[in-house]
């Protein structure tokens, strides 16, 4: 005779990138296991390939392809998958050197997972102008992308990895008259047309790149013991599951 199964219960969310509804179901011990080995690990490509297996294993909607997905919308869907699964309080164990006496003990920190928002400069904007008639509609750094290059090597102009990615995430050229997909051209065809741009144009591609949205909480801490005080900012999955 088979086992029962049991029910899970199903949630909905909309993706910060854009606004689509997504269901999903809460993870289970299998998929808190995954995620505890590959954090214990440290290593970011297994964290990456571990974020990527339980975002698969936990998404209902069936028209979402999570390698395409932009990487704050990964840290947000596992957020919530972590709230729905094992609650919305975050406990996090948190302590400073600036304390005034040596035997101050680590504060506990108490985050609700459901104040931590996607932020997004207000001048932020994946469509670039490039000059009057000419732009490009950006796409979102994706999981892979990430995985695979250092996002913070854009504004380096002289890093050829961070050319690649710029490469990578234009979707989209259009002027005065017609769209030209980025399927529809080599590597080197685009490479060619971006080399053509001035200092002007090109910061404004970075400026892409440098006001992505992100993930944080601004925390204040407070010294149990010599009541030291100091805000300071939480980011990225790592502060949060650590």
């Amino acid at each position: 005779m088979a086992l029962p199964k049991l029910d899970v219960p199903m949630y909905t969310l909309k993706l910060p990138s854009t606004g689509k509804k997504i269901t999903y179901r809460p993870f289970l011990v299998k998929e808190e296991k995954i995620l505890l080995m590959a954090m214990e690990g440290g290593d970011e490509k297994e964290v990456t390939t571990a974020i990527k297996q339980i975002i698969n294993n936990c998404l209902v909607s069936e028209d979402v392809d999570v390698t395409q997905l932009a990487i704050f919308d990964l840290e947000y869907i596992l957020l919530n998958l972590r709230a729905r699964s094992t609650g919305d309080i975050i406990k996090l164990s948190y302590s400073k050197k600036e304390c005034e006496r040596e035997n101050c003990k680590p504060s506990e920190i108490l985050i609700d997972v459901n104040t931590i928002e996607i932020h997004k400069d207000k001048n932020h904007t994946n469509k670039i102008e490039i000059t009057k008639d000419v732009g490009l509609i950006m796409k979102y750094p994706d999981v892979n992308l990430i995985s695979e290059y250092d996002i913070s090597s854009i504004t380096e102009n002289s890093n050829e990895k961070g050319f690649e990615i710029i490469l990578k995430c234009i979707d989209q050229v259009y002027d005065a008259d017609n769209v030209y997909s980025r399927s529809d051209y080599t590597d080197d065809e685009l490479r060619e047309f971006v080399e053509g741009f001035n200092k002007e144009q090109f910061e404004k591609v970075e400026n892409f790149f440098e006001t992505l949205p992100k993930m944080y909480k601004d925390v204040n801490f407070t010294c149990k013991e010599c009541g030291y005080t100091e805000d300071f900012r939480l980011e990225g999955l790592a502060s949060f599951f650590g």
